[in-house]
This record gives structure tokens, C-alpha cells and sequence, in this order.
């Protein structure tokens, strides 16, 4: 879940927690008052957001839908702000090669993440640890083929921290590498806030923004972009995008799809060129 608090470990499966001592710094978040290492807090946030699975689901459903992997591809993700573990469950259960390691700074999120996910055993690694410094990276590997956040980025402080957080995510991907991160964000114009919840308010509409004066502390879109590409990933580009909620995506050097799909792209492009020969042909003969 989204990180904000105080010294962190690294747990491990089958091993007894490690001290990776993080300073929280200066830096002042838009939800600053989110303690993620109070559990009256953390039983309160999981109890509020029980009846919200359904649209979390659709959203974990987009990230899982971008990722250009074979279901039975073998990879590594690192999830940051993991929180209870629904993305991975989501994501473990389509992809039965892939390996999680989930970060997340409250003990009881990774406690509820560990029951939820137990059936999937040692294909999940579970690390404590504070987002809101770079220490963080001090408990994960790298050459994670993917880095991916849902709804915890804004969290972890103001702007100048997920900047650098975006350049430690970069060294923790691998070639190819990818980042996706679903997130809050406000308007380019703060003044569109308004429009944002009004347009919420519509409920045919399917719409969703950002609870009233949350938004203003939110970094726009654009400076997301940026970031990551001051970060050195390429291919930078919103995927999907809501009122005030944005799916970025990133790749370290170069972007790779699966070979299958390019085999089947080039068959499906010879097998036109052929039908389209076989008419020229016909079409002579006449």
C-alpha cells in the first residue's frame, strides 16, 4: 500500500524479517495524515475499500492486459505499494510463470497479502519497506522485467521524491524493462478539478475522480511524463487515462513483444500477401 512511515524491513518467504533502516526526510505528501503503519488505520482503509473490488479489478485488469507477455512466459515483477495483494492475485493467476516480489512499508497490508496469495507459495517474495527513500532499494534485486504501481506513487512524497523515485525504478528494471503505474493525478488546469467532479457525479457516465481537495496536491500528468523520461525510459505513454487517475508506461532501452506475437503478425502478413497474389492470379486467368 502506499508508503509514508518509519524504518522498514525486508521479509523474505521461510525467513525472519531484516532491519533496512529508511529516514522518512523532508518531504511532505499529499497524504501526509495516511499513517500505513497504524493498523486501526490500515483495518479502516481495507474495510472502506472491500466494496470497491469489483472497479479495482478492472483496473488490475488493464495492467495485466499491457503486459506483453505469453501466459506461459516466465518473468519477474516488482510490485511497489502492493498493499493486500489483489493486483498480484489478479496477475499471478494469469501469468503462471511470473514471480512477485510485492514492497510495501505496512506489516499488516503484507500480512493480508501473504493469506490472500498463500496458494501461489514461494512464487512471492514480501519486503517492508519505506518508498518514501531510496534506501528501498537496498531490499529489493533488480533486473525485474517489470516495475508496476497501482493508486500508492502519490503517496510516497512531493514531487521531487517521485522523480527520484522513478530513477531508482529505473535501476531496478532490466533490459527492456517496463514500468507501469496506475495513478492519481490532477488537471493540467486545477480550474478543471470542478469539472472532474461533476462529471464524477454522473452515474451512467462511469467516471471517477479524485475525493474533493485531494487533487490539489497531485502532480498533472505532464510532469509524470517528464519525470520519466528524465529518468531515462523510453516509449513514454498514458496508456488510459480517467478524470483524475492515469495508467503511465515506460521502457528501459528498447521495447520487446513476445516472439509469438511477431510470428503470428508476419504469417498473418504473408498470408495476405499470398490471398492477395492467388486473386492477382485469378484475376489474369480471366
Amino acid at each position: 500500500m502506499p508508503d509514508h512511515a518509519d524504518p522498514s524491513r525486508a521479509t523474505h518467504p521461510g525467513h525472519a524479517p531484516h532491519d533496512h533502516a529508511h529516514a522518512n526526510g523532508d518531504h511532505e505528501a499529499p497524504a501526509a495524515s495516511h499513517d500505513w503503519n497504524d493498523e486501526e488505520f490500515v483495518g479502516g482503509w481495507l474495510a472502506q475499500h472491500a466494496d470497491q473490488d469489483a472497479e479495482r479489478r478492472r483496473r488490475f485488469a488493464l495492467i495485466r492486459a499491457v503486459m506483453p507477455k505469453l501466459r506461459d512466459q516466465e518473468f519477474r515483477y516488482l510490485n511497489l505499494g502492493a498493499g493486500p495483494g489483489q493486483l498480484d492475485e489478479v496477475l499471478l493467476a494469469h501469468f503462471p510463470g511470473a514471480v512477485a516480489t510485492l514492497v510495501d512499508v505496512s506489516l499488516m497490508m503484507l500480512a493480508e497479502a501473504r493469506q490472500r496469495l498463500e496458494r501461489f507459495g514461494n512464487r512471492v517474495e514480501y519486503v517492508q519497506a519505506n518508498l518514501g527513500g531510496p534506501e528501498w532499494r537496498g531490499a529489493v534485486g533488480d533486473g525485474f522485467d517489470f516495475a508496476i504501481s497501482t493508486d500508492a506513487i502519490h503517496h510516497v512524497g512531493n514531487g521531487d521524491r517521485i522523480q527520484a523515485l522513478y530513477a531508482e525504478v529505473y535501476d531496478a528494471v532490466g533490459h527492456g524493462g517496463i514500468v507501469l503505474n496506475l495513478d492519481r493525478v490532477r488537471t493540467e488546469d486545477p480550474a478543471l478539478g470542478a469539472l472532474a467532479a461533476w462529471a464524477a457525479a454522473d452515474p451512467d457516465a462511469g467516471l471517477d475522480a479524485a475525493p474533493a481537495g485531494a487533487a490539489r496536491g497531485l502532480p498533472p500528468l505532464s510532469d509524470h511524463i517528464a519525470w520519466l523520461r528524465g529518468a531515462g525510459f523510453r516509449s513514454v505513454d498514458v496508456l488510459w487515462k480517467d478524470l483524475s487517475r492515469a495508467l503511465l508506461f515506460g521502457v528501459r532501452d528498447h521495447f520487446h513483444m513476445p516472439q509469438a506475437v511477431h510470428d503470428s503478425a508476419h504469417a498473418g502478413a504473408e498470408g495476405s500477401a499470398h490471398s492477395h497474389q492467388a486473386h492477382s492470379h485469378q484475376a489474369h486467368s480471366h
